[in-house]
């Protein structure tokens, strides 16, 4: 190409880039989403642009970037029906929007015309918490899709946005453990620290799989044990009949209590000053996510600390396992192998065996599990 077509070319681009911009403004100040409506608006902004000719394919081609821009939440979220091992998107700005697999970062292509109407959408949609007045707001699909999202002035380019969709298809030990997530020996020490009534605090990152692990340590719980299950989203699938469902923040320890459970449940706890206060109660055997990593756990008694980590490769594990501060198990990452993570498990010291001294106890399975570990 010579450098005449080179200019011509680049004029080209920078009026149709130009032109973009004032349609996607007029695209969301008219609110129109039909490609008819969106087509007609476009014809007419042409005959202020009498210098700039585009062809058939550059105008089709404008008009579905227009009407992809004002119906983004569609398909945003029809991005993970469709594809399977998408695992997280990213709205990093209106214009730049981004897709995570395990085959790494990709761009989808996508522009959000308007993004006041874009969250007003999701709310519509979704139920939501809001935090920071109302400049933080967490938010949960029907089907499962999770929004976290931050506004002006946390922002400089509002809305940014992590949107997540869970997969529960993991929700017991034996899958863990198919995954390398866990090792047998691992499952077997949480199920007998939950049958033992163990206070369980697993740590981690967003992302990191502290919801996955949480239903697996759930399906462990005693079917006639009265279950307060405390989260803003309804990932936990508990299967305990006698089961009641409160969103965090919302209810204080003391009627927590009045409701008189067996095992509380706490899915994203920002602090345990919660579980502290629970303690106090007598209560026993709580189970806690926090992604509060710097989490001083050294003041609850009967700890267990379990920490997870999303690693490089994208794959998740549990990277240390803790009672009462004292290290149990370990995994160590040794070296990065054609993008993947090659580590072991490692057991630290010998398990502790706790002795079946309350009623409420599995005794019998207690009993199984410390003679099934003894042997190991």
């Amino acid at each position: 190409m010579n450098i005449r077509a080179r200019i011509k070319n680049s004029k080209y681009e920078m009026d149709l880039t130009e032109l973009k911009s004032v349609l996607l403004e007029q695209v969301a100040r008219c609110g129109y989403t039909e490609k008819e409506d969106i087509g007609k608006l476009v014809e007419m902004e042409l005959r202020n642009h009498e210098n700039l000719s585009l062809s058939s394919f550059d105008l089709q081609k404008l008009i579905t970037f227009l009407v992809s821009s004002v119906n983004a939440f569609e398909i945003i979220t029809d991005v993970f029906d469709n594809e399977e091992d998408v695992d997280t998107i990213f709205v990093n700005s209106l214009t730049n929007i981004v897709a995570e697999s395990k085959n790494g970062i990709r761009d989808l292509n996508l522009t959000i015309a308007d993004g006041d109407k874009f969250v007003e959408e999701i709310l519509k949609n979704c139920t939501y918490t809001k935090e920071e007045n109302g400049k933080i707001i967490d938010a949960v699909s029907p089907t499962g899709v999770r929004f976290h999202i931050m506004l002006e002035p946390l922002a400089q380019s509002a809305p940014v946005m992590v949107i997540k969709k869970f997969k529960p298809q993991i929700a017991n030990f034996q899958s863990l453990i198919d995954n390398d997530f866990i090792i047998d020996k691992m499952a077997d020490f949480l199920s007998l620290a939950i049958s033992a009534h163990r206070n369980i605090v697993i740590k981690g990152l967003p992302n990191s799989g502290k919801t996955t692990l949480l239903n697996a340590l759930v399906s462990k719980l005693r079917g006639d044990q009265r279950v307060v299950l405390m989260s803003n989203f309804d990932e936990i699938k508990c299967p305990n009949s006698n089961m009641v469902r409160c969103r965090l923040n919302n209810i204080t320890t003391a009627e927590l209590m009045r409701l008189l459970p067996h095992r509380v449940v706490l899915d994203g706890c920002s602090n345990l000053d919660f579980v502290r206060e629970l303690i106090k109660f007598d209560m026993t055997g709580v189970i806690v996510t926090t992604d509060n990593m710097a989490e001083d756990v050294r003041d609850i008694p009967d700890a267990v600390t379990v920490v997870l980590k999303k690693l490089s490769d994208g794959t998740r594990k549990i990277i240390s396992v803790a009672e009462e501060q004292e290290e149990l198990f370990r995994f160590d990452a040794d070296y990065v192998e054609d993008g993947k993570v090659i580590g072991r498990f490692e057991t630290l010291r010998d398990i502790p065996l706790y002795d079946a001294n309350n009623d409420d106890y599995e005794l019998e399975e207690l009993a199984s599990l410390s003679e099934h570990l003894a042997e190991k």
